[in-house]
């Protein structure tokens, strides 16, 4: 989409237009060209193709924001946004009526959410996403909320303001990056606001290795309905810094935070009893698996392995619980003769630990039978393992 179609939106035409489009269920990516031939006959050519992208990104939007079919997007600015949930758990880190600043702010799935209880410096260099965040805190009630400025922030002073978030490109001819030096900018350009902002958040890639958070910052993972959505680093003056935590969100509003201890024991052992535990993968990058297990009497299969187990069915927000029908060392033969007792002819598979996919295995089982079965893939004290579980 470029400029010109998209201010075109913003006239009483592209308005009305953009309101038939919303209606019309018949609009999808494979008749896209379809509908571009149509319309060309009675609109210019950027204004049907920045409607018709507008109306399908905004379907697509609906995934991570209440509010997506009043909103503006690019393609690539949609698939990086911040899920709205998270920009409003993550709006908390800042006490209301805070004057913040939002660095790379793009169309502004972090800088709308801030702006709910302060007021926000909104800065990026591109201009078209700059004039979509502009409409997007209008639709919004939340103009007087945010200040919009194109720069090249890596140059700018921030003295005088109570917090800052960057969202740095982690991202180079669509490959993902690892190294935090090698961000756009580096993560060490934070240093320099240290001294005029008194706390800061930076969003980094939910992979980032342990050897890659600088000293003296928090890292907080955060998931939303199960998935693994964003990682972020938090520094605050005054404090040491060096905690990991995890938070889990659902899009029911429920929200529970837990904080490794770097000293806790490690879990106990054991082999599968009743029930098979995994934890949210928050908790899994956030190294609090010993925490949870210790916490509610649960044990590993296997020290390198997050998987846990009980002979007690125990409820937790940070667990995905299944009861385990039965268990065997990984023979093949076995396994497909217990299956096929059963009449299982479709297996799910999952897999922690193990060298073997799911599409060879359940080649290789080569089933015929009316019922399913999941099976789970691991290992216990090294050695493969398979497990028959139900979700409960």
């Amino acid at each position: 989409m470029e400029m010109e179609g998209f201010r075109w939106l913003l006239s009483d035409a592209g308005q009305q237009l953009l309101a038939e489009l919303s209606n019309d269920r018949d609009l999808n990516e494979a008749n896209f060209l379809r509908y571009t031939t149509k319309l060309r006959k009675h609109y210019p050519a950027e204004a049907v193709t920045a409607a018709l992208e507008t109306n399908l990104l905004r379907r697509a939007a609906q995934a991570k924001f209440p509010q997506a079919s009043q909103l503006y997007f690019t393609r690539e600015a949609l698939e990086q946004a911040t899920p709205w949930l998270v920009a409003s758990y993550r709006q908390r880190h800042f006490a209301t009526g805070s004057r913040l600043v939002d660095l790379g702010c793009s169309v502004g799935g972090d800088a709308l959410a801030l702006a709910q209880s302060c007021s926000v410096l909104a800065i990026d260099r591109d201009p078209l996403r700059l004039a979509m965040l502009e409409a997007n805190a209008q639709a919004l009630g939340l103009s007087q909320q945010i200040s919009i400025q194109e720069a090249d922030f890596t140059t700018l002073e921030f003295a005088g303001y109570a917090g800052l978030f960057i969202d740095p490109a982690r991202r180079s001819n669509g490959k993902r990056i690892w190294d935090v030096e090698h961000y756009q900018p580096p993560l060490s350009t934070l240093e320099r606001w240290r001294g005029q902002v008194p706390i800061h958040g930076a969003k980094v890639a939910p992979g980032i290795p342990d050897d890659a958070v600088p000293a003296g910052y928090d890292l907080e993972f955060i998931s939303l309905d199960g998935d693994l959505r964003e990682a972020c680093l938090w520094w605050q003056a005054g404090q040491v810094g060096g905690q990991r935590k995890a938070v889990v969100l659902t899009s029911a509003g429920a929200e529970h935070s837990l904080i490794a201890d770097s000293t806790q024991a490690a879990a106990a052992l054991s082999e599968p009893l009743a029930y098979l535990y995994e934890p949210d993968p928050a908790v899994i990058r956030a190294h609090a698996v010993a925490d949870i297990a210790n916490q509610l009497d649960l044990a590993q299969f296997d020290a390198s392995i997050a998987y846990l187990t009980s002979d007690r069915l125990v409820q937790s927000p940070f667990l995905r619980a299944w009861q385990i029908e039965q268990w065997l060392p990984f023979n093949l033969k076995l396994l497909r003769q217990i299956l096929q007792a059963r009449e299982i002819g479709r297996v799910t598979v999952k897999k922690r630990g193990s060298p073997i996919t799911p599409e060879e295995l359940s080649k290789q089982l080569r089933l015929k039978g009316r019922y399913e079965q999941t099976l789970v893939l691991t290992k216990l004290q090294g050695q493969p393992v398979v497990l028959l579980v139900k979700l409960l």
